[in-house]
């Protein structure tokens, strides 16, 4: 695809249709693409070829970009024998644990060159579930490699007309990036916090380097708390990382969290937490959290994506706070990075600084521009989402006939909890999941929206997401009973509000949900 293929979907004029398969929101390195109906959907989660002729972009984590595609198609002419094929990482550190993952033996990780730049990646040979077992490791740990580093090797080997022209700070953005996030968080300064490839890979990193600080003191068991980001719940249930896990699946249940803790006394490393959760939008208790963590030795890694440093403070609960700005610290869905945030009260602070460092992987040098270009607007973006949010909270209280219910940090359930670590110049957040009592194709198909993956762009965004992120649970009825067991069924929308002026956002969804 070539940069005339953009047409930005902005915020004031993002509040319509877009034919599906084009990239949102348009530039070449687009985390989301334009799903516009179930029916698409369900092609596109499905495999079907039709579907998928017509929308081949995704997400980067879950559809391998196609500057990506082509660089390890070039790579693996070089490299691969008959029928394999190769996996690009990040790092070599990345190659290695992919391989490890996979079962595969040390020569698969393969160091390479191509147009002048040094690569890692992961031999894959035909046929076998290494294959599948290397790249779901480098999916669920966001050890991929850039798309912008893959334009600089077709660019720099003479195989692309032009690369995307975008905004960048070139002048140490890395130091950017890590001073406005300091300042956001209230840590006392950038050492606090590390950057990594993507949000996944700052999770990754979190739970790998409090897991080795605790694996010293005899403990490797991990709690997770809640139905959280798929992702996430990936890496303990296929053990990426961790040593045995338990769920506790309902975030509310402090007595049943407690139960899990007691008996895994001693041998807790950590429990991992959302706030609010992905995508049911349930606030746990934080600061009862941190007393249960107190009283069983163990660290308490808070993901808070969603709620944003903006509108809470975790930073005095949690050992550890992970974010990722792919969502609203950048705000423009064309790029991924994420960040893991030292609390600087936290007893394995001086452990954990020293420690990070040897997990995850450092982003590409021109996503860290990208980022640092985007970052700056971070808290003035929060205020105009908080109040479009807001606004359309009220909007869809005015449909009861459509609307059953709408999830957020601020309903009856999580409210309190939500308090107790909001800021008193913050607000509930972007993102809603709003349960329809009516079929999702209904409001979905008719909504002038972004429609695709992803969340946390200046442009408002609506998703099928339960069939985006359960679309294998959806096909059978004892996986339909599981979600519903969460709270969760395939007609729900998920929406993240932009910073367009609340009354467009509002009067797109007064179209699409009909008299109310």
């Amino acid at each position: 695809m070539s940069p005339a293929a953009s047409g930005r979907t902005g915020s004031a004029d993002g509040l319509r249709h877009i034919a599906a398969g084009r990239p949102v929101p348009g530039s070449l390195h687009s985390v989301s693409v334009s799903i516009p109906d179930v029916a698409s959907v369900v092609g596109y989660e499905s495999g079907d070829a039709a579907t998928l002729s017509r929308i081949s972009w995704g997400y980067p984590r879950f559809r391998t970009h196609p500057y990506v595609t082509r660089v390890a198609e070039l790579a693996a002419r070089e490299d691969a024998g008959p029928g394999e094929g190769l996996v690009l990482t990040r790092s070599a550190r990345s190659a290695r644990a992919a391989a490890a993952y996979a079962g595969l033996p040390p020569q698969a990780v393969r160091d390479l060159v191509l147009g002048g730049h040094g690569l890692s990646g992961v031999r894959l040979p035909a046929g076998g579930p290494e294959a599948a077992r290397a790249r779901a490791h480098v999916q669920h740990t966001g050890g991929h490699l850039s798309s912008r580093q893959a334009e600089d090797v077709l660019w720099d080997a003479g195989l692309l007309d032009a690369r995307q022209s975008e905004e960048t700070v070139d002048d140490s953005p890395a130091e950017t990036v890590r001073a406005v996030l300091a300042d956001a968080y209230g840590v006392p300064g950038p050492a606090y916090v590390t950057l990594r490839n993507s949000g996944m890979n700052a999770v990754t990193a979190a739970v790998e380097a409090v897991s080795e600080i605790q694996r010293a003191n005899g403990r490797s068991h991990w709690l997770q708390l809640g139905w959280i980001f798929f992702d996430t719940m990936h890496l303990f249930e296929k053990g990426i990382v961790g040593a045995g896990h338990t769920t506790v699946p309902d975030p509310f249940d402090l007595a049943e969290v407690a139960r899990a803790v007691a008996a895994h006394a001693g041998d807790l490393a950590g429990i991992v937490a959302e706030i609010p959760s992905n995508p049911g939008l349930r606030v746990p208790d934080v600061p009862a959290l941190r007393e249960i963590a107190d009283r069983a030795g163990c660290a308490l890694v808070i993901d808070a994506t969603i709620a944003t440093p903006h509108n809470v403070d975790v930073v005095p609960y949690a050992d550890v706070v992970c974010e990722s700005l792919t969502k609203y610290a950048t705000g423009s869905a064309d790029v991924l990075m994420g960040a893991v945030v030292v609390a600087p009260g936290s007893p394995l602070a001086a452990d954990l600084m020293t420690v990070l460092p040897r997990h995850g992987d450092e982003p590409y040098r021109r996503d860290t521009a990208r980022v640092a270009a985007r970052v700056r607007g971070y808290a003035e973006r929060m205020e105009r989402v908080n109040a479009g949010a807001l606004a359309l909270a009220r909007c869809l209280e005015r449909h009861p006939g459509v609307v059953r219910d709408t999830g957020r940090p601020l309903d009856a359930r999580s409210a309190a909890n939500y308090r107790k670590v909001a800021r008193p110049t913050g607000g509930p957040g972007g993102l809603l999941m709003v349960d329809l009592k009516v079929p999702l194709e209904q409001v979905y198909d008719r909504l002038a929206v972004a429609k695709g993956p992803s969340f946390g762009a200046e442009f408002t965004m609506a998703s099928p997401q339960v069939f985006i992120a359960h679309y294998d649970l959806l096909r059978t009825e004892r996986g339909r009973a599981a979600l519903r067991a969460r709270g969760l069924h395939r007609d729900m929308l998920r929406v993240s509000v932009g910073t367009e002026p609340p009354e467009l956002v509002v009067e797109a969804f007064e179209r699409a949900l009909g008299p109310g």
